[in-house]
This record gives structure tokens, C-alpha cells and sequence, in this order.
């Protein structure tokens, strides 16, 4: 939201912000992708315990990554709620580290651009969002995290009743 405000006011340039912001998803990327890697499943089932992931879930998330490869990183870059645990996944599974990176760029690069160009342009409605009254405010942040909370029940919920079914 910062860059879109200094965007819009011409302190920077929207290509620059993409290609930083970018780089430095893939950055993140690489590193998780070898912590995943080289931590192994301790580490990764540490940081997971927090999203609720179990040894099940694990296994089912490894035959996606045997069958689909390194476009599932791809594609969970523009979906929040598998964006982290894709990426400490490839690594753990080893998955081919090229393949991986580059289709990580592509998601990288596309989900940047997305959100860039979206907050550019809720930016020149942003003045009308702070005059709202608080009451508004608060039940528009509310209703925010509710819906980002619900989607990953949600997501957890689905995944685990087709490993039920499976």
C-alpha cells in the first residue's frame, strides 16, 4: 500500500516496484525453499504445527508435488493461503531446483503485478476509506481477517476430508 501511495505521487515508478518486489519474493522463495531442504522435516513440521498441518497432510501434499512438480508453486503464489507451505514443501521434497525457481518467478512476478496495479488503483480511493467512521472501519478490517480465518478452515477442512476419501 506504501509503494501504491508513492506511486501515485510519483516518487516511484510502478516497474521498478515489480521487479524489486519480485526479487525479493524469490529471494524468500530460495531461502525457504533450502530451509525446507536442508532443516528437513523437523523444522518444517515446527513451523507448521501453526497452519495445522499434520503428518497426513504432508504426505498428501508431497503425491500433489509428485504429480504436478514445480508448477504448484507457481500457481500457490497467487493463493495465500498454500503460499508458504508450497514453497518449505519444494524444498523438503526436493523438488528440481531450476524448475522450481523459475516457475516461482513466473508466480512471483504475476501476483506482484496483481497487487501492485490493484493497490495503485485503491489508492485513488483511499481518502474516501479513512473518512469513514470508525465503526465502518473496524467491521471492514473485521470482516477482512474473518474471511482470510474462514478460507483457511476452509482449505483445511477440504484437504483433509479428500485424504479422508482417498
Amino acid at each position: 500500500m506504501a509503494t501504491a501511495y508513492l506511486i501515485h505521487i510519483n516518487i516511484m515508478s510502478t516497474l521498478p516496484v515489480i521487479a524489486t518486489a519480485t526479487m525479493g519474493n524469490l529471494t524468500g522463495n530460495i531461502l525457504a525453499y533450502f530451509l525446507g531442504q536442508y532443516g528437513g522435516k523437523p523444522i518444517f513440521k515446527s513451523i507448521n504445527r501453526f497452519l495445522g498441518i499434520n503428518d497426513e497432510d504432508i504426505s498428501k501434499i508431497k503425491k500433489w508435488f509428485d504429480k504436478y512438480g514445480s508448477i504448484t508453486n507457481m500457481v500457490s503464489r497467487w493463493i495465500g493461503i498454500t503460499r508458504t507451505p508450497a514453497i518449505w514443501a519444494a524444498g523438503l521434497f526436493r523438488i528440481n531446483f531450476f524448475s522450481y525457481t523459475l516457475f516461482s518467478f513466473i508466480g512471483d512476478l504475476l501476483w506482484t503485478i496483481f497487487w501492485v496495479l490493484l493497490f495503485d488503483k485503491i489508492q485513488s480511493n483511499l481518502n474516501r476509506f479513512l473518512n469513514l467512521r470508525l465503526e465502518y472501519k473496524v467491521l471492514g478490517i473485521l470482516l477482512i481477517f474473518s474471511v482470510f480465518y474462514m478460507s483457511w478452515h476452509w482449505f483445511l477442512r477440504a484437504f483433509r476430508s479428500k485424504r479422508e476419501k482417498a
